[in-house]
């Protein structure tokens, strides 16, 4: 533990006391209540363990207590080769390892175990080791593996069980008692279990004040000191499972005995990381029973299964989102069904209008204008309902040869009455001679009608000049592509290739299904769209596509 002989400084102008090393019963706190396995070792046989090890492994307080570590391991040459390894102490004076233990009721569970020596030059002394439950990382791993396991690991166990259930009956009470007697004597173990421990832990004094962090605890906030830690903590945003207002961590702290007793010691807590990134862990409060002190928080790291549930949660909405384009197909091919019909007797209508004020329509050619218009846009529109009934049904139509620049035109031509209640100049930079495409004309005319209305609705916000470019090039040989660019604001640039998904948009009544529909009938005459990064203002989309004998 940091600072662990620095004195406190209360507030209240009391006379200043040591921190931890002539606090036993601190540091007993700490092993009784940790949330992971502690235990001391002395020749390979427990000489103290913790309620949690206890519970961990299933065995009644003070049970395993004499016992040889070997009644722990589910397998005779994990025993062995950790054995050999302890025959001299490990360089750093640390030893971890992962090993399947076995429970008094037969059953496996794999556990991190990681283990100091209280005297580094002395491979005899006694040991402290820290075991974690890792069952859960490794049942994903090797399920099949551990079931075969189990079952020969309990026969084992039960033999060895029977073999020294009168050894152990004999020796428990004497070595119980020794094992407390040597815990209460000895506060450097538990100085070492604490510095040691992969768990954060925050000691606060009476009136709430931090007086003592872990190393652990320490580098999640990457604090120089003490006196860092307690400055970051009070800037970290902090947020307590079932509350909705956020805190401070510095505040948490501070309510560290109060907070403790209101919520049985227990909580999710999250922060946000010095990296920008969000942990989660589960903490633990236990209030000190020593005079001047307040309460013991342990924190656990809970990062990795709360990142685990939320990418579970985003596969789910993916399957949501699927489940809602299957919905969309459906709906669409019975909007093609009907209104298919009242478009069919539209067109009718205005044919038979035609015919029957021929001879008025041509004393009055502004009406003949607007109603060979009228004609025009509902041809346009029976081409789209049959394009989207042939779309769903997942076959094109026969191909057919595309002049590139009159097809601009006349959808230009379709689009006039928009582009002049908009006020927008539209600039043409088409080539003399360009080749022919092949494809479907009213799907690529759909593509130009959606990407110049997208940009003219850009340009309501535009002061001054409101200008559409669209440019006919071939960037190389065989290929054809065309480019609709306007001065308006432009596409954010998070939203990125995300534009061109469904419901995605930028509209404040869009459905955001165009340029999904754009892109999707672009690739399939072979091509590719594309929003080009922005150098200025506004935004550029181009398709390219086969050209020449390529499209053929």
């Amino acid at each position: 533990m940091t600072g662990s002989t620095r004195p406190l400084t209360p507030r209240s102008g009391a006379a200043p006391r040591p921190l931890l090393d002539d606090d036993p019963l601190l540091y007993k706190q700490v092993f009784d209540n940790a949330v992971v396995g502690i235990c001391f070792m002395q020749d390979r046989r427990f000489v103290r363990v913790n309620r949690r090890m206890e519970e961990m492994l299933g065995y009644a307080p003070g049970e395993l207590v004499g016992q040889s570590v070997r009644v722990v391991y589910a397998r005779e040459q994990d025993y062995l080769e950790v054995g050999r390894v302890m025959t001299s102490v490990p360089r750093g004076n640390a030893y971890t390892h992962e090993r399947p233990l076995l429970t008094k009721q037969g059953e496996l569970r794999w556990c991190l175990i990681g283990g100091s020596w209280l005297d580094p030059l002395d491979r005899d002394s006694a040991s402290v080791w820290i075991v974690q439950d890792i069952s859960a990382k490794k049942d994903a791993e090797d399920q099949l593996a551990r079931a075969n396991q189990r079952l020969e690991h309990r026969v084992q166990s039960r033999t060895l069980n029977l073999q020294k259930t009168n050894e152990m009956l004999k020796l428990e009470v004497e070595k119980r008692r020794a094992s407390e007697r040597a815990m209460i004597e000895s506060r450097e173990k538990y100085r070492v279990l604490i510095r040691n421990v992969r768990l954060g832990i925050v000691i606060t004094d009476a009136e709430g004040g931090v007086v003592e962090i872990n190393p652990t605890m320490q580098a999640w906030l990457a604090a120089a000191d003490l006196r860092d830690f307690v400055a970051r903590a009070g800037r970290t945003a902090c947020t307590i499972a079932g509350e909705t207002a956020p805190t401070m961590l510095g505040d948490l702290l501070g309510n560290a005995s109060r907070w403790a007793a209101r919520r049985h010691g227990q909580a999710t807590v999250s922060w946000t990381a010095p990296d920008g990134g969000t942990l989660w862990f589960d903490a633990i409060g236990v209030r000190v029973p020593v005079q001047g002190l307040g309460a013991a928080l342990v924190f656990a790291d809970r990062t990795e299964q709360h990142e685990a549930r939320d990418r579970e949660l985003a596969q789910q909405q993916q399957l949501a989102h699927a489940a809602r384009l299957s919905l969309m197909g459906q709906f669409t091919s019975a909007l093609a069904h009907e209104l298919g019909q009242p478009l069919n007797a539209c067109q009718s209508y205005a044919a038979g209008l035609s015919h029957r004020l021929a001879a008025v329509l041509r004393a009055q050619p502004d009406a003949k204008d607007a109603l060979e218009r009228i004609q025009t846009h509902l041809a346009q529109a029976g081409e789209v309902i049959r394009n989207v009934r042939t779309f769903i049904a997942q076959h094109r139509p026969e191909d057919e040869a595309i002049d590139v620049p009159a097809l601009v035109r006349q959808t230009l031509e379709l689009l006039q009455l928009q582009i002049r209640d908009a006020g927008v100049r539209v600039v043409l930079k088409l080539p003399a001679d360009p080749p022919a495409l092949r494809g479907t004309r009213v799907e690529l005319q759909q593509v130009l009608v959606n990407l110049v209305l997208n940009a003219i609705e850009a340009l309501q916000t535009v002061e001054g000049e409101r200008r559409i470019t669209i440019t006919v090039s071939q960037p190389r040989a065989r290929r054809l592509s065309v480019a609709v660019a306007d001065n308006g604001p432009g596409v954010a640039d998070e939203l990125g290739e995300e534009i061109f998904e469904p419901y995605v948009t930028t509209k404040s009544e869009g459905l955001g299904m165009g340029l999904m529909m754009c892109r999707t009938i672009i690739e399939s005459h072979g091509g590719d769209l594309k929003l080009e990064t922005r150098r200025r203002r506004g935004a550029t989309f181009r398709f390219t596509l086969p050209a020449g004998e390529a499209a053929a």
